[in-house]
């Protein structure tokens, strides 16, 4: 009565009985007991595996607990079928009384067996879940990292849920989330301290690769889109031969370089893994955050919104700031550096009236600042940086709070949406002899500035008819 398939996955006899080959009609109406091995099948997983898990073990116990739930769904399904129903073997011919044969019959039984399946599926990565989490708040118990454990509780749940919606297979988020609290559980150990040019720790471990697969779940990819492909296809083409490109873009969500590195791989493009991403202190310094910021290549620096933030640690901030901007140099005098940065500074916020994301302003200093070094850059080594916008609609994934706060160890959400990108138009320097160089200045922002709004909002305008159509079909 079960298939035996690739890694201990067990299918019912009632889905295999689906296929045309054995088109075996059932009811209408689900029976209590099959009803009852749904909603409790997530506690008999718990009562099966906690030892296991407990001690590190890998998702094949949890497969084989299913075996004896399995078997007893099997016999449900076969015992709800009454004994005139059925005639003969269920592995050669199925004959079915008349009354059951109108043309909705097997369309239903694959629904239902579907159901069944999905329903499976959830109950094993809720508990999953549960008792990964329980055997880390366990080690973690008395320490001081209760309240981050608490944090990551709540997002750990969300994820699960989105996983279940994303119809992620049991097995790949048992590996995943097996994976997840140990980096985590060893961040929350003993954290990393981040050197002010990090690169991307591939060996023994990928943690690049991590990351990527953690977050994919999240993104509605039939929903999701990169704009500007031809400006891509650009930028692609400065690096290959050397070149500099800086991205200067707006900011939305901690998984805004994993969004960017999903759609540029979905795209075919090869640079995903070659960004490197200004970073704030807290990407570096949140417990929760470092596992997936050590997949990243980071230039290290402290926000402006929170340089003051002690006052006694200004001067500390500063000074790291500036070696930061000198490595930062050092890698465009080199030639071939791909490079994100949000001139805003942090994350865009919902407007307070109307609840909607808005993007933050640019900082017109930092803007500045990375031009100049473009011109320096230039003059030392004669390599070329070239500038392009980026507009990011990504906020429906991990959204940010609706405050701004120094301090680490905000909630989390983890929520299934759309990621958006755009590419907009190199901006250039101004050829005009006739402007002031302070009026370039002015103008290469305001280029800057109106194409990531208006690309923005572009997208902000097709997101929600995307929605409102969604809606409505499925109303």
């Amino acid at each position: 009565w079960l298939h035996f398939g690739p890694f201990w996955e067990f299918r019912l006899w009632n889905s295999y009985a689906a296929s045309p080959e054995h088109p075996l009609l059932l009811q209408e109406n689900k029976n209590q007991e099959e009803d009852d091995f749904c909603a409790n099948l997530t506690k008999k997983i718990e009562e099966r595996n906690y030892k296991m898990l407990s001690h590190g073990g890998s998702h094949v116990p949890v497969r084989m607990g299913v075996i004896v739930l399995g078997c007893a769904a099997a016999l449900v399904a076969m015992l709800s079928l009454s004994k005139t129903d059925v005639i003969g073997s269920p592995f050669t011919h199925v004959a079915v009384r008349s009354n059951y044969l109108r043309p909705s019959g097997a369309a239903l039984l694959g629904r239902r067996s579907r159901s069944n399946l999905a329903c499976r599926s959830a109950a094993e990565i809720k508990a999953i879940t549960k008792q990964s989490m329980d055997v880390l708040k366990q080690k973690t118990e008395g320490t001081p990292m209760g309240p981050m454990v608490q944090i990551l509780e709540g997002f750990m749940n969300e994820y699960a849920d989105t996983n279940i919606q994303a119809n992620t297979p049991a097995s790949k988020y048992q590996e995943i989330v097996s994976q997840s609290m140990m980096l985590m559980g060893d961040a929350l150990a003993k954290p990393h301290q981040f050197e002010i040019l990090h690169r991307a720790i591939r060996e023994p471990f990928d943690y690049y690769r991590w990351g990527v697969e953690f977050f994919r779940p999240l993104i509605e990819l039939e929903t999701s889109k990169i704009h500007g492909v031809e400006n891509l296809a650009k930028v692609v083409d400065y690096i290959e031969k050397g070149e500099n490109v800086i991205l200067l873009s707006n900011h939305q969500t901690e998984v805004d370089p994993q969004a960017i590195e999903i759609l540029l791989e979905n795209s075919g493009c090869s640079l995903a893994s070659e960004l490197i991403f200004v970073a704030g202190h807290k990407v570096t310094t949140d417990p929760l955050a470092i596992p997936f910021s050590l997949g990243q290549n980071l230039l290290c620096i402290h926000s402006k919104k929170y340089i003051e933030n002690p006052p006694e640690k200004k001067a500390e901030k500063q000074a790291h700031n500036t070696k930061t901007m000198k490595k930062m140099q050092s890698l465009l005098e080199d030639g071939g550096t791909f490079l994100w940065v949000a001139p805003s500074g942090g994350r865009d916020r919902p407007d307070p009236e109307t609840r909607e994301f808005v993007v933050a302003p640019f900082d017109d200093r930092s803007v500045q600042m990375f031009r100049l070094m473009a011109q320096k850059a230039k003059m030392a080594s004669g390599k070329k940086t070239h500038f392009f916008p980026m507009a990011m609609l990504t906020h429906e994934l991990v959204p940010p709070p609706d405050g701004i706060k120094a301090a680490v160890g905000e909630k989390r959400s983890a929520k299934r949406g759309a990621a958006n990108i755009w590419f907009g138009d190199e901006v250039t320097e101004a050829q005009d002899e006739g402007l002031s160089n302070k009026q370039k200045q002015a103008k290469f922002y305001e280029d800057v500035v109106s194409q990531v709004d208006d690309k923005y909002n572009s997208m902000k305008d097709a997101r929600f008819n995307q929605l409102q159509t969604m809606s409505e079909q499925k109303a």
